[in-house]
């Protein structure tokens, strides 16, 4: 297989690790800043971490699926 096809995998999961790194943090940012401000944490915070933890799983899948090429 071309050396490229192993390029464009390696920056696809630096991007899905570091969106996933950023959901996270930013999610549980939000949900902080709720709970000292004494308010219910939104849903948004959930969402963002939720997203951010998918990203992570599918930059795993991506790294693992990168080795077997």
């Amino acid at each position: 297989m071309p050396p490229i096809f192993k390029a464009l995998i390696t920056i696809s999961v630096w991007v899905l690790f570091i969106k996933g790194l950023l959901g996270v943090v930013l999610g549980c940012v939000i949900v902080a800043k709720a709970s000292m401000a004494g308010e219910t944490p939104p849903l948004v915070g959930a969402a963002i971490s939720i997203v951010g933890v998918a990203a992570l799983i599918l930059a795993c899948v991506g790294a693992w699926l990168r080795q077997k090429v």
